[in-house]
């Protein structure tokens, strides 16, 4: 499994190549002195459930085969159906004049656990595979000799029916930072149609490395309108944070919506005395996403909507999504009427959220807990807590973003389908899930997907009372199903978040089933049933049972390479009718 790769020193030419980028997509955007230099490109690896994370560190990388970061390894003819263990390693040189700096290294996905070493130090470990994570590596890094950074990752673990695309798959990148940044900034803008106010609160998150106390001001331009300076005093070594509340005439602004995504700036200088020390840069919009009744409202304004469930899966990308791939994706299900979904089972890429706050798409965004034997799903959870808390906190600012739900079609084994329900631990699982991320995000709706709800669910054992709307997955007679919730669970908004029937088949000829057509249009006489999302927009690779011999589930409207099939044709003409009728 290893073969002679490039030199060192080829090595280093291409760190030395890599540019500072001041932007990043989706997040807060540090200025150009505060340095980013990414380590993305050619990486050494080894495939290896048989060595020891002590031996592996002794290796001669030179040796290893080479794969490119970020990426997964089971889209190599080599290593396509590898499961396990995968070594990657990178050296690199410290830029010049970082060695006053606070230096972070972080990474913005790793599937499934990630350990991390740099020079020989552990620096720790992440479970999880689709949220960032990062280090403080300031005393571990060299200065004029070269550093080496490995990572194992391990895709053991696997969810749901689709694949468990194994490595580095979004990109690394290294921070020099001063010695009081500004972690994140979150804010909420939401409009008051009573009073024609538009309500805001901005929560700023700083570090302090120093070990003194420091004072510093904060200077905020909010959509190019200079706010009051703010200042904050940060304990020696600490996190701290600052909220403010303000005001402002609605009729000033333009608001975030479906037709019109407008997005505006915050803008966040940080400074001590004169000197500068940090800056961050994040759009958001103004916008008011809620529930009345069984009905949703944007913006004062009733809307039922439509969309796909989106599988984050391709046979050349896996899961690390380019931006082609993304935009072309998401203007084909717009196209077909979609404009709201919860996408998929795990969080999205940044860049599938940068698509969706310009061109008006609604998002429910989902940690991946799912199915009947998630070990996750008990209640006071510390990983879940963790998964939910960087979720919201990497996804806060954006406008698109609607609502969080909490996991998906938890169930019992036993008795039999039909009559299946949640167990004591998913049930508390889930009541206490909803509570914490009230705690994280109360400006956002709240859910949980069911597919109990009609089986064995009753008042008492599915999460009703914490849920802003119903989600539930529909395989079955999809209006006895919506008919049997609402008189179990009455209301509330019922919104399909999956709906098939006999899943589809092979491109070009697969169909929708003719009945479960009718049934869709038939929904929209149900004024409780606030939309509905086909699964799903694309086949996608599995190794779940019931996968045919190709290795894609064909339960997509387009192929695993977006071949359109008939039953995009159906989809369209299903959503068309809502429309028009």
């Amino acid at each position: 499994m290893r073969r002679l790769v490039g030199t060192f020193c080829t090595l280093m030419a291409m760190m030395f190549l890599v540019a500072c980028d001041s932007k990043q997509k989706g997040a807060s955007q540090k200025a150009v002195y505060n340095t980013q230099v990414s380590l993305n490109g050619t990486w050494q690896f080894l495939a290896s459930n048989e060595l020891t994370e002590a031996s592996v560190l002794k290796e001669n990388f030179t040796e290893w085969d080479t794969l490119k970061v970020p990426g997964n390894w089971d889209t190599t003819e080599r290593y396509s159906t590898y499961k396990g263990k995968g070594y990657y390693q990178k050296s690199f040189q410290a830029p010049e004049g970082w060695d006053n700096k606070q230096i972070r290294l972080k990474f913005d996905a790793v599937y499934q656990t990630a350990k991390v070493w740099l020079n020989g130090q552990y620096l720790g470990k992440n479970v999880g595979g689709y949220l960032p994570f990062e280090f403080n590596i300031t005393q571990y890094i060299k200065f004029n000799e070269p550093n080496s950074l490995v990572v194992m990752a391990d895709n053991t673990i696997r969810r749901g029916a689709w694949w468990a695309w194994g490595g580095i798959s979004r990109k690394v990148t290294l921070f020099a930072d001063e010695s009081v940044r500004l972690q994140q900034q979150h804010i909420a803008a939401v409009p008051n149609f009573e009073n024609n106010k538009a309500n805001f609160t901005i929560k700023y998150t700083l570090e302090n490395t120093q070990s003194h106390a420091q004072k510093v001001a904060l200077h905020t331009s909010l959509a190019s309108e200079e706010l009051e300076p703010e200042t904050i005093l940060l304990a020696a070594n600490s996190v701290s944070t600052k909220v403010i509340h303000f005001q402002k005439e609605l009729s000033t602004y333009t608001l975030w919506d479906l037709d019109h995504p407008k997005l505006y700036s915050l803008k966040t200088d940080v400074l001590i005395g004169d000197k500068l020390l940090d800056e961050a840069t994040d759009n958001f919009g103004i916008r008011k996403f809620e529930v009345r009744g069984t009905q949703f409202f944007l913006n004062n304004k009733a809307v039922r909507l439509h969309g796909l469930n989106r599988v984050h899966d391709h046979p050349d990308y896996g899961n690390t999504e380019p931006d082609a791939l993304v935009i072309q994706d998401m203007k084909d299900i717009m196209a077909l009427g979609g404009r709201f979904s919860r996408l998929m089972h795990a969080p999205l890429s940044e860049n599938i959220l940068e698509f969706c706050d310009k061109n008006g798409f609604l998002l429910v965004e989902e940690i991946p807990v799912w199915g009947s034997v998630d070990p996750n799903s008990v209640p006071n959870n510390p990983l879940t807590h963790q998964w939910m808390k960087k979720l919201v906190e990497r996804d806060f600012n954006h406008p698109s973003v609607v609502a969080w739900s909490v996991g998906n079609e938890l169930r019992t084994d036993q008795p039999k389908w039909g009559k299946q329900h949640l167990t004591t631990n998913q049930y508390g699982y889930a009541n206490q899930m909803l509570d914490y991320v009230k705690s994280l995000d109360s400006t956002r709706l709240r859910t949980y997907v069911s597919n109990t709800a009609y089986q064995g669910g009753i008042i008492g054992n599915e999460p009703y009372e914490k849920v802003d709307f119903l989600s539930v997955n529909s395989y079955g007679h999809a209006l006895k199903i919506v008919e049997k919730v609402h008189n179990r669970f009455p209301n509330k908004p019922i919104f399909l978040s999956e709906i098939g029937r006999g899943q589809i088949g092979p491109a070009p000829n697969a169909e929708l089933k003719q009945e479960l057509v009718d049934w869709m249009k038939q929904l929209k006489e149900y004024p409780y049933v606030t939309g509905l999302s086909l699964w799903s927009y694309n086949d996608y690779r599995s190794d779940y049972k019931g996968t045919p011999e190709s290795g894609f589930r064909e339960w997509g409207i387009v192929s695993e390479r977006r071949e359109k099939k008939k039953a995009y044709k159906q989809l369209k003409e299903v959503y068309k009718y809502w429309l028009e009728n």
